[in-house]
């Protein structure tokens, strides 16, 4: 008796079930890493509402969004109130390594311009409480700085970021008239002041 076999699959060709059987793991391992790096970008990330009225609009040469915060002493604070000045509009978190490396950079500029009155650092924490900013502060001998909180994530939302640091330069007249992303340096925070000096002829 003859026993009955299935044809054998010419040398050289794969079954078409087996790669089916191949690809499935390798789909399984790429579909893991997207997952795991898209849970490493987003741990510390705060949420944000789907529809941002300003996240496809370029705020340079606007008016700045006008708002008021919490300053971390519990003072009250308006951006309009420091219309004359440059202000560099800053949005950090604690967490945030770049944020980290530039605040003695803006300590020291802050010390060097209180003076003067020509320029001031407005650093928007983003979704942090006043003891974990106090706390961390104090752990590295971190003051003087111009600290306001956006618990409610409210003028994060209505200056479209997506990137921390970020910082926004504001002249004189509360224009918007560059944005930095990243970290800045002392170097970095007076050429933009010295920049706006000469656009604006002072």
């Amino acid at each position: 008796m003859t026993e009955l076999t299935s044809p054998k699959e010419p040398r050289g060709k794969p079954s078409p079930i087996l790669l089916v059987f191949m690809i499935f793991p390798v789909l399984g391992i790429l579909a893991a890493v997207a997952l795991a790096l898209s849970e490493s970008q987003s741990a510390n990330a705060p949420a944000t509402p789907l529809a941002v009225t300003l996240a496809d609009t370029s705020l340079i040469d606007q008016p700045a969004p006008n708002f008021q915060l919490a300053s971390l002493d519990g003072s009250d604070v308006r951006l309009s109130s420091y219309r004359g000045r440059v202000v560099f509009l800053n949005f950090w978190a604690t967490w945030c390594e770049p944020c980290q490396r530039e605040l003695p950079a803006f300590q020291q500029f802050t010390e060097q311009h209180s003076a003067d009155g020509k320029a001031v650092i407005l650093a928007v924490n983003v979704n942090e409480t006043p003891e974990q900013i106090n706390t961390y502060f104090d752990e590295r001998g971190v003051s003087g700085l111009n600290v306001l909180l956006d618990q409610t994530l409210d003028v994060y939302n209505a200056y479209a970021i997506n990137v921390m640091p970020t910082t926004f330069i504001l002249d004189a007249a509360g224009v918007v008239r560059y944005k930095h992303l990243g970290e800045m340096t002392l170097d970095d925070l007076q050429a933009y002041v010295d920049g706006l000096a000469v656009d604006d002829g002072i």
